[in-house]
């Protein structure tokens, strides 16, 4: 089911399952509200923006698959396939972020701002603001706790082999390890935290150049997790779109970018209903039937999901070719103009179907 946090450190095996399904939430939640700007943008426009949106995705699901690992890996089962995993946009992100609400509309500046308080780093933030970064600190902090108590077994030998593997993931959101004990647990939430924040400390310094080309890792050994060359975090590509320059050597959070102009026209995008509910289709069958279409889609792709991580890792084959039928059911409702003269278009609810309501389910 769609969890919110309890603000409480974790303590026992039951709490460290529940933030880590929370975790696998909250990661799959961010996937509507990329995806909705992506896909609004014209096909063959906003290049250097599509490619930044999709590689921050590939990592989304990266963080999904580490922290279903996680999940595994210390006794759990993820649920990915029921209607509550999806929140109802707009929404608060489930790991306490009440500060702002996360947003499904067309890609624009308002849309890069809400990508940016999502991944807003811990360093940036209002005091007492809760972000993701500090929400996988809990996580680590609670595996700690637990593995003082317990020991090993915190990760069971028969757990490993139910694990996602790296062969059966694809794309360059990272690359995915086995969690068979607490140093590679960390190394997973530590590539969690990098790739989103790009902030492993408390003692990070704005004015510190960013470590582009560097090859300076976190952790050590085996689970070392190197900044690879143009390897910003979420929060510093999106910005990148915002202010339209790239950050080039020697620039920092505090100077912003300097580099080369983005070549970004925000009127290459279709003008797409904000926030869409079903009832906003009502009058229009034709419209309503492309969102039931795309969202039987969407169903699939999370059971397939669902699937993969309870033991049929292979579904995540089939689940590739369920995404790009996503793309292309979107993309093709984006192109449709709501006949009631307000000159947007329509996008998808994303709503999960439970199959008892599908066609010919039971």
């Amino acid at each position: 089911m769609y969890h919110k946090l309890q603000k409480r450190p974790i303590e026992t095996l039951e709490q460290l399952h529940y933030d880590l399904q929370l975790a696998i939430e909250l990661e799959f939640s961010t996937l509507p509200v990329y995806l909705t700007a992506l896909y609004s943008i014209e096909e063959g426009t906003n290049q250097c923006a599509c490619t930044v949106i999709r590689s921050v995705v590939m990592e989304e699901m990266f963080h999904l698959t580490n922290a279903a690992n996680l999940l595994i890996a210390t006794g759990g089962s993820p649920a990915i396939n029921s209607p509550e995993f999806l929140p109802t946009f707009p929404t608060k992100l489930p790991d306490g972020e009440t500060w702002f609400e996360a947003d499904l509309q067309k890609f624009s500046p308002e849309a890069l701002q809400n990508f940016l308080n999502i991944e807003m780093p811990a360093a940036l933030a209002k005091e007492g603001d809760i972000t993701i970064g500090e929400f996988y600190a809990g996580i680590e902090n609670g595996l700690q706790t637990l593995h003082n108590r317990i020991g090993p077994e915190l990760f069971p030998a028969d757990c490993h082999d139910k694990q996602i593997a790296h062969k059966y993931y694809y794309g360059g959101g990272g690359e995915i390890t086995p969690v068979t004990d607490l140093a590679s647990a960390n190394f997973a939430l530590n590539a969690i935290i990098a790739q989103g924040e790009g902030v492993p400390d408390e003692c990070w310094d704005p004015d510190q150049p960013f470590p582009l080309g560097d090859t300076t890792g976190i952790g050590s050994g085996d689970h070392q997790l190197f900044m690879q060359p143009r390897e910003l975090s979420h929060y510093y590509r999106f910005n990148e779109l915002l202010l339209g320059y790239r950050y080039v050597q020697g620039d920092t959070p505090n100077s912003g970018p300097t580099g080369p102009a983005i070549p970004i026209d925000y009127h290459q995008v279709y003008n797409v209903v904000k926030n869409p509910q079903p009832e906003h289709y009502q009058p229009y069958p034709a419209i309503a039937r492309l969102d039931t279409e795309f969202n039987l889609t969407l169903s699939l792709l999370l059971d397939q999901l669902h699937l993969a991580f309870n033991g049929q890792p292979d579904l995540l084959v089939a689940a590739v070719g369920t995404m790009f039928g996503l793309k292309e059911k979107a993309s093709s409702m984006m192109r449709v103009p709501l006949p009631d003269h307000s000159g947007r278009n329509a996008t998808p609810t994303w709503r999960y179907i439970a199959a008892k309501d599908r066609p010919g389910g039971c």
